[in-house]
């Protein structure tokens, strides 16, 4: 029996180099000209009603699925044929919400993601990524692409207007047409978009997206205008919750925030009307939007640890030498993502405002269901790899969903058919059927029995080709980011902006500085002259520490802000806007000179300087 690899085929492409476009195309040709893939005596799951179909014949030729039957299937010279005998074959799975990274490849295929969908990234690299998955010469899953994130623009002179490349500002309906039409003609399989688009910019990007049938997927501000302009998917759950809030609940968790600098990660999902909530998903369901609730994203509470989520990506980042080459910042984000509660560790904070953070993830669990149940479609994509590890992230989502009081045929639906249904893509991907692209997966446990047995793979087919299930070393993309390598999440970039005062005695002591800026975290240290101080953090944008007296030494002393590494958390909320991929390095701000007169100098009050500190 003679299998081939793909993945490795594809890998040596990318050592001795990329090939010409034309001979791209035709090694692409011939990889799916080499006989048909026969697999012989599995149980074919059908997503779409949960039958099992047991003793199937699967055929694959050239990339499509050209047979699905209990009939004998006569063997042909070239054929390739798997014996799945006692196995079950799923279609293969579809994540609907990542943010890829060139080494994301093997973690996803491995894991039996063969389609994803990034909902953001440096725009000109992701359709490189693409085009070269397309063409053949790099290996990875089938990757459709967003547009840049459109977004109302924010207030002028924001460090906003500067954001990276996965960004774009749209403010009037013109604007709005032509924007979506010039991305969609270049090949975007959705238009992402976010909370601060004006109602009528809004409605003129679904309009201009529904005709060329794109779906419109991201942030809606609320329930009420994801139906208006009739969104196809929201992501997450703060929109829906946003239109079915507890005003009493609202209050505490604004008394609760106000309590402690800094984000606490609670959001509208914290503060839910049990009451208001049917009516919402109602008009939701009637409207046919799905739904992403991204459970993953609430990874810090206790239950993720109970169900051993963090050991299990230990394991796999950790222990397998042959995964090396992922960098060591993605891997130990991972880990950072299950301490982390906002800009918290999880045991900073008090009982009370874990007990909030574990409420409002019993809530997220609850809308879930709530939203199945009334007869709401769920799809899958956990965001990785902001909140999660690629590949093995789908798996985690479907267990929560699962644990959510979801059905596991369901669950499967949402890594599978329903995916395929808000990409617009059900004709082609999702399901194994008849003229359907050659994505399966097998496995050797039904995953309608018990939802966890989506990982018990033994074969991975991705475009008519048995992968191998490997990981190597020698592995490479040949697209570098243009950026700073991701952890996964973002680390903020501290930055001085003032500080106060700007000149001190030797005599000051203990001298008190505050600064301002932007990018502080709750483990921020102001360094003053080669020392790290005790600081106290009153938010995103104010520090304050005290400078003891041994280090009031005459002459100038640089003082800057660190933030120190991944174990210490990030942040989030509309400050995050402003920040940059710094992976596990210390990150240090721009220096700020302060000056140490002797005693008796005169100082000099900057008449802006109360303003800033106060």
């Amino acid at each position: 029996m003679a299998i081939q690899n793909w993945f490795t085929a594809a890998a040596l492409l990318l050592i001795i180099g990329p090939p010409g476009v034309a001979s791209a195309e035709g090694a692409e040709r011939d990889q799916n000209a080499s006989g048909r893939l026969v697999l012989r005596g599995a149980t074919v799951i059908d997503v779409r009603d949960g039958t099992l179909r047991p003793n199937m014949v699967v055929v694959m030729e050239r990339d499509r699925i050209t047979a699905v039957t209990s009939d004998p299937v006569a063997a042909e010279p070239g054929d390739r044929s798997l014996d799945v005998t006692g196995k079950y074959i799923i279609p293969g799975l579809i994540d609907a919400h990542l943010h890829y990274e060139g080494y994301a490849p093997e973690l996803l295929l491995n894991h039996g993601v063969t389609s994803v969908l990034d909902l953001g990234n440096d725009y000109e690299w992701i359709k490189a990524q693409a085009e070269g998955i397309r063409a053949g010469w790099i290996p990875g899953p089938r990757l459709f692409f967003s547009t840049p994130h459109f977004d109302g623009s924010p207030p002028a002179g924001s460090p906003l207007l500067l954001q990276r490349g996965h960004k774009h500002f749209v403010d009037d309906v013109e604007t709005a047409r032509e924007a979506t039409a010039r991305y969609i003609a270049d090949g975007v399989s959705s238009v992402k978009i976010y909370e601060k688009l004006k109602p009528e910019v809004l409605a003129e990007i679904v309009r201009v997206a529904e005709e060329a049938n794109v779906p419109v997927i991201g942030h809606f501000r609320d329930a009420e205008i994801a139906a208006a302009v009739g969104g196809a998917g929201i992501e997450h759950l703060r929109a829906v919750a946003a239109s079915a809030q507890d005003p009493e609940l609202v209050k505490q968790v604004r008394e609760l925030k106000a309590g402690r600098p800094g984000s606490l990660g609670l959001t509208t999902v914290a503060s839910v009307d049990w009451e208001k909530l049917p009516g919402v998903i109602d008009m939701l369901v009637e409207k046919n939007i799905y739904l992403n609730p991204t459970l993953m994203g609430y990874r810090s509470v206790p239950h993720f640890k109970e169900k051993g989520f963090p050991y299990e990506d230990f394991e796999l980042l950790m222990n397998n030498w042959r995964l090396r080459y992922i960098p060591l910042q993605y891997r130990l984000h991972i880990f950072k993502e299950y301490q982390e509660q906002g800009v918290w560790h999880w045991d900073d904070l008090d009982e009370h405002e874990q007990q909030w953070a574990i409420t409002q993830f019993e809530n997220a669990l609850r809308m879930t269901k709530m939203f199945a149940d009334r007869g709401g479609k769920i799809y899958a994509g956990p965001d990785c790899a902001a909140t999660c590890n690629f590949g093995i992230g789908l798996h985690q989502e479907m267990e929560l969903l699962v644990d959510s009081g979801l059905s596991t045929l369901h669950a499967l639906q949402s890594a599978t058919l329903y995916s395929a249904e808000v990409l617009r893509m059900e004709d082609e991907i999702g399901s194994v059927e008849v003229n359907m692209l050659a994505d399966v997966v097998v496995l050797s446990g039904n995953p309608l029995e018990d939802i966890r047995n989506t990982r018990a793979i033994t074969h991975v087919i991705s475009r008519g080709q048995v992968l191998d299930g490997e990981y190597h070393p020698e592995f490479r993309n040949p697209y570098a980011k243009p950026e700073p390598e991701t952890s996964g999440h973002y680390f903020p970039s501290p930055r001085i902006s003032w500080m106060s005062p700007e000149a001190l005695t030797t005599e000051s002591a203990p001298a008190r500085v505050t600064i301002r800026g932007s990018g502080f975290i709750p483990y921020s240290l102001i360094n003053f002259g080669g020392r790290n101080l005790k600081t106290q953090y009153f938010g995103p944008t104010h520090l304050e520490a005290d400078v003891p007296a041994e280090l009031l030494r005459i002459g100038t002393h640089n003082v800057v802000v660190e933030n120190p590494d991944f174990a210490f958390g990030t942040a989030d909320g509309a400050e995050a806007e402003d920040l940059f991929h710094l992976g596990v390095r210390p990150r240090i701000s721009n220096s700020f000179p302060i000056i140490v007169k002797p005693p008796g100098a005169p100082i000099f009050t900057h008449p802006n300087e109360a303003a800033h500190v106060n």
